[in-house]
């Protein structure tokens, strides 16, 4: 099992876009392709960050290609996403839970 810690950053003005988007676009079509969202949050610098979660880097890869294999990315939700983001907007910090962790 691991997360995965995405943070996307909105270009200037459009955060309040950015988090509508990714609530009624982007992760539902994420969580149809069978990714588990655990949570999603805002941050005071315009970012919207949201915390995945995976068996395993195959699961992983599996629905990510998924996702951007579905033609509703091509024609929409990829292109809808792409116009709030800033350029190089995104990161991914991959964690593994300690053995002690509560969310093993």
């Amino acid at each position: 099992m691991h997360y995965e810690i995405r943070r996307e950053q909105a270009r200037p003005g459009c955060s309040d876009d950015l988090a509508a988007c990714m609530d009624d676009l982007v992760i539902p079509l994420h969580q149809e392709k069978g990714m588990t969202v655990v949570g999603t949050f805002v941050d005071a610098d315009g970012g919207f960050v949201w915390l995945r979660r995976f068996a395993d880097d195959a699961e992983r890869e599996a629905v990510v290609d998924a996702v951007h294999r579905d033609p509703r990315w091509t024609r929409e939700v990829g292109p809808a996403i792409r116009a709030l983001l800033l350029d190089g907007g995104s990161t991914t910090t991959t964690l593994r839970p300690t053995d002690r962790s509560g969310l093993r």
